[in-house]
């Protein structure tokens, strides 16, 4: 709960931390897939159980994925020497103190508690393959398969080795509503809140694929995060294979004038989006400041949005607006074609 409700600001842990900035500074050279907040989460954490230890309270069991537990960027080794070692030599307390049992529980915690991008896996694929199993595999296998999506391979070792961790986590640390600093737990409306398309879909996925894994409707009863962290997981990699918004503009002001509003539709997001050249091209959006022929569209899904010649800063709400609708109603429709029977 520590771990959760960790406040940098008002911290009596942080500030009794010896040699505070040399070790955070160690921390992020020898680590650097992790973040400020994460690194000081983490040497928080390493010095409540130097005071456990000291009291007398080492850990002295520990489950077996502790045990077994591979970090995919750091050996065990590696993480007790440019770690662990640095930090009690510099709080006074001697390794010889530490048992494997103890060294297990941190080098496990050091792993689960990050998340981790693709650039922080290019260079270990031997690592990465040593952080997943066969439930894991199948995942991404039903991943692609069932979104009709092709995976580079550091995407899927992104997915395998956050996969895995999300999982390890959910055995472990089952906690089945996790309860946030502020004493709130969230349910399944707040996930479809922040998912309003990709949550039912993926609740879709889960189920069909658990019929086949049945681990998974496990891991689901101790963590009810898990189809939400999934969400979250995939979000970055669907949007770079989601289909563009294409839009189609013209302007009484002219071809300056369009071209400089096409210049900033297109940098306006990051989501994947499109111009074309002509209306006749059946854009999704049709972006005029005056009238035009609404006949020619009756047939299809073309949206008309009409704008003042000079936009004005409502006007880009209205159509940044737009195409987010435009956006969700073109994945929603190709989602829920989908076939999630495995």
């Amino acid at each position: 709960m520590y771990w959760q409700s960790f406040d940098e600001n008002h911290s009596d842990i942080l500030s009794s931390i010896k040699n505070k900035r040399q070790l955070l500074e160690k921390f992020a050279k020898h680590a650097p897939y992790t973040r400020s907040i994460d690194r000081k989460k983490w040497i928080s954490l390493l010095r409540i159980s130097l005071q456990r230890m000291k009291q007398g309270h080492s850990i002295t069991y520990v489950p077996e994925e502790m045990n077994k537990f591979v970090h995919p960027l750091i050996t065990k080794e590696e993480f007790t020497h440019y770690i662990l070692e640095p930090f009690f030599e510099a709080n006074f307390w001697s390794m010889n103190h530490i048992t494997p049992t103890e060294q297990a529980y941190l080098y496990f915690m050091f792993g689960v508690m990050n998340t981790y991008l693709e650039e922080d896996l290019l260079d270990t694929p031997d690592k990465v393959q040593e952080s997943w199993g066969w439930i894991e595999s199948s995942i991404v296998e039903n991943f692609e398969k069932n979104f009709k999506i092709c995976f580079t391979t550091s995407e899927k070792n992104y997915l395998y080795v956050n996969l895995a961790m999300i999982h390890l986590y959910s055995r472990v640390f089952g906690t089945k509503k996790k309860v946030d600093a502020f004493g709130k737990s969230a349910e399944d409306r707040d996930f479809q809140h922040i998912f309003p398309v990709m949550y039912p879909i993926m609740q879709q996925f889960f189920s069909g694929v658990a019929r086949r894994i049945p681990e998974l409707n496990t891991y689901y009863e101790k963590n009810r995060r898990l189809i939400f962290q999934y969400c979250m997981l995939v979000r970055d990699i669907f949007i770079k294979h989601e289909q563009p918004v294409i839009f189609y503009i013209q302007s009484k002001y002219g071809k300056t004038q369009e071209l400089w509003a096409k210049k900033r539709i297109l940098s306006m997001t990051e989501r994947p989006i499109k111009y074309s050249a002509s209306a006749d091209q059946l854009p999704d959006i049709v972006i005029s400041d005056y009238p035009i022929d609404k006949k020619a569209y009756d047939q299809t899904n073309t949206q008309i949005f009409y704008w003042n010649g000079q936009p004005t800063k409502n006007d880009w709400a209205r159509l940044k607006a737009e195409i987010i609708k435009i956006r969700n109603e073109k994945n929603r429709s190709i989602l829920e074609k989908l076939d999630f029977v495995n």
